[in-house]
């Protein structure tokens, strides 16, 4: 109807607030809508964010859609990041390996990574898989060659790739002449008892015999008691008796 005058809402419930923040498309404030000559709604800005707003023409109230709606749609769709969902994963991948040129931070007493393997009879692993690998590659397929590797078993293979270097145990921190350079033990790693240890100031202490081309059978004792057993060939040497 030409001429109508309707108001703006905020919704179609009675509780419903009557929307004043108006503006026609000159910019010039309004608090009610008009309808042209032809009966038509004239352009119109409602307040900001708003998607959608029921008008009342006397008819029962009407719900309208932004007509920008489909603009800023695209636009969204098309943006960066319009959720910051990018800016988010980038933040929890901060700590993850990326392809080369990985540096990690691990926290100290947190175990950074894991890996579970498959219970086989009892056993930790099959042993076929590796949890870990390095091999390297001479053009083709069949030519690769596997170096380093822990299978998931937990076997560790170490093996250089090139020209031999040494097999390198060190501590970054001085350790005591009776500190442990290297040990190993009959049950679970770190646990007693030790059955080969290298202290870290050259002793080699071997819970069993020490076979070597140039030593023999020869068994020797100290002590001031003699072998309970004795053998052709030992060697005991009294003291503190």
């Amino acid at each position: 109807m030409p001429a109508a005058v309707g108001t703006v809402w905020s919704s179609k419930e009675e509780s419903a607030e009557q929307i004043l923040d108006l503006v026609d498309i000159n910019g010039t404030p309004i608090t009610q809508l008009v309808a042209d000559e032809r009966g038509v709604i004239p352009l119109f800005w409602g307040p900001p964010g708003a998607e959608y707003l029921w008008i009342d023409f006397g008819v029962g109230r009407l719900k309208i859609t932004s007509n920008s709606l489909g603009e800023r749609f695209k636009a969204h769709t098309e943006a960066l990041d319009p959720h910051n969902s990018k800016q988010y994963t980038d933040e929890q991948l901060n700590n993850y390996i990326p392809r080369r040129g990985a540096q990690i931070s691990c926290e100290k007493g947190v175990t950074w990574t894991g890996f579970k393997v498959p219970e086989v009879e009892g056993s930790t692993g099959d042993g076929a898989g590796n949890v870990f690998k390095v091999e390297t590659e001479n053009g083709t397929p069949a030519g690769y060659k596997e170096f380093t590797r822990l299978k998931n078993n937990g076997t560790l293979y170490v093996e250089p790739n090139g020209s031999h270097v040494p097999l390198a145990i060190g501590q970054w921190e001085t350790v005591s002449a009776n500190g442990t350079a290297l040990n190993i033990s009959k049950g679970r790693a770190g646990t007693e008892p030790s059955v080969f240890r290298i202290r870290a100031d050259g002793r080699v202490e071997a819970a069993g015999a020490i076979s070597a081309p140039n030593l023999g059978t020869a068994r020797l004792f100290s002590g001031p008691t003699a072998p309970t057993n004795p053998q052709v060939g030992d060697v005991w040497v009294a003291y503190g008796a």
